[in-house]
C-alpha cells in the first residue's frame, strides 16, 4: 500500500500532504491534552509493533500477491485515534526515510491513506459498530474486525481517487485499476482483520482496561510489563519473521504491474538500508541476517521516536502546565 514517488502527480501529493499535515497537527494538539504520562511508553510500543508487523508480508491464497498489516485500527483502538494516527505516521516516516518503502514526495498521501484514514476513519467505524452492538467490552473485537477490513478498502479506494486526479493516469483504465485494488485489498483486509482481532482478543483477555472505549477521552491504563512484552514481541517479529516474508508483490505493486503504471515509479538510489537490509557481505544466509538487523534497527528507531514525541507532548501539555502552576 506504500505509494512510490512518480505514481501520483506533484499537485495531488501536495494536496494530500497539506491534508495530512493538518490532521497530524490536530492529532498532536489533542494528544497534548488527552495523553497520560503513563501511556507514553505504550504509544512507542504500539508503533514498534505496527512497524514490525508491516515488515511481514503474508501471501494471498491462490494469488501471486501479498499483503501486510496496516495497523491503523489496531493502534487507534488501544491508543485512541489521536495517538494512533501519530504512531502510524511515525512508522511511515521511518519506512520512507530509512528504508525507501514509499516515496518522500508521496509521504503525505501515504500518511493520509494509512494513518489518517486508518486511525481516524477506522476508529469512527469501530466506535459506531461497537455502539450498535451495545458498547460492551466484548463488542470491541467484532467492531475492530469490521473496522479493520473497511479501513483497508477505504485506503485502496482513496488511492484510486488520488491516482485518477493525477496527470499520469491518462491512458490507463481507471475502472480496471479500481476493480483490481478493491479485489486484492478486500482479501488483504481479511488478513488485517484477523491480525487485529487476534491481537485485541489477546489483550482483552489479559488487560481489558487497555482497550479504548468510544466514550473515553484517552488511554485508561498502562503497565511496564505490557510495554516490555509488546516491545520484545515486536523485536522478535522483526528479527525472526520478517526475513521469511512473502516475495510476492503487495496489492498496490501488483496492480501497478498488471495495469502498467509501474513504469511511472521514480526510485531513489544510494540508500544504505534500501529494501530493509543492512549492508553485509554477500553469501548464503547473509540476506536473512541483513533483514533481521534492519528490522531490529527500524523497530528501535520507531519506538524511540514515538516515546520521545509522547514525552514532548506531555511536557508541553496545558494540563501539565496548569499542574505546575498550581504547584508553585
Amino acid at each position: 500500500m506504500h505509494i512510490r514517488d512518480g505514481i501520483l502527480s506533484p499537485e495531488v501529493c501536495l494536496a494530500a500532504g497539506l491534508i495530512s499535515l493538518a490532521a497530524v497537527g490536530y492529532s498532536l494538539r489533542k494528544l497534548r491534552v488527552d495523553l497520560e504520562d503513563r501511556a507514553v511508553p505504550l504509544t512507542g510500543m504500539l508503533a514498534a509493533v505496527v512497524f514490525a508487523g508491516q515488515m511481514v508480508n503474508f501471501p494471498l491464497i491462490g494469488l501471486p500477491v501479498s499483503g501486510h498489516l496496516l495497523g491503523g485500527v489496531l493502534a487507534a483502538v488501544v491508543l485512541g485515534p489521536w495517538a494512533g494516527c501519530l504512531a502510524i505516521t511515525l512508522v511511515l516516516i521511518v519506512q520512507a526515510v530509512l528504508f525507501n518503502d514509499g516515496g518522500l514526495l508521496s509521504l503525505g498521501a501515504n500518511i493520509l491513506n494509512m494513518a489518517v484514514v486508518g486511525a481516524w476513519g477506522g476508529y469512527a467505524i469501530y466506535a459506531s459498530v461497537r455502539k450498535w452492538l451495545g458498547n460492551g467490552t466484548l463488542a470491541a473485537i467484532p467492531a475492530a474486525v469490521i473496522a479493520s477490513w473497511l479501513s483497508v478498502l477505504a485506503a485502496a479506494a482513496l488511492f484510486c481517487l488520488e491516482f485518477g486526479c493525477s496527470a499520469g493516469s491518462r491512458g490507463f483504465s481507471l475502472r480496471g485499476i479500481f476493480t483490481l485494488m478493491v479485489l486484492y485489498h478486500a482479501l488483504i483486509g481479511i488478513g488485517e482483520a484477523l491480525i487485529t482481532g487476534s491481537i485485541l482478543g489477546f489483550v482483552l483477555a489479559r488487560r481489558p482496561d487497555l482497550i479504548s472505549s468510544p466514550t473515553s477521552t484517552g488511554i485508561v491504563s498502562n503497565g511496564s510489563r505490557v510495554v516490555v512484552a509488546g516491545l520484545v514481541t515486536a523485536l522478535a517479529v522483526a528479527a525472526f519473521l520478517a526475513p521469511f516474508k512473502s516475495d510476492f508483490p503487495d496489492g498496490l505493486d501488483k496492480v501497478a504491474e498488471v495495469a502498467g503504471f509501474e513504469s511511472l515509479k521514480a526510485e531513489r538510489e544510494g540508500l544504505l538500508l534500501n529494501d530493509y537490509e543492512i549492508p553485509l557481505p554477500t553469501g548464503v544466509g547473509w540476506s536473512t541476517v541483513a533483514t533481521s538487523l534492519a528490522g531490529l534497527l527500524g523497530t528501535a528507531v520507531v519506538f524511540t521516536m514515538a516515546f520521545a514525541l509522547g514525552k514532548a507532548a506531555r511536557w508541553n501539555s496545558p494540563s501539565l502546565a496548569t499542574e505546575g502552576g498550581h504547584a508553585t
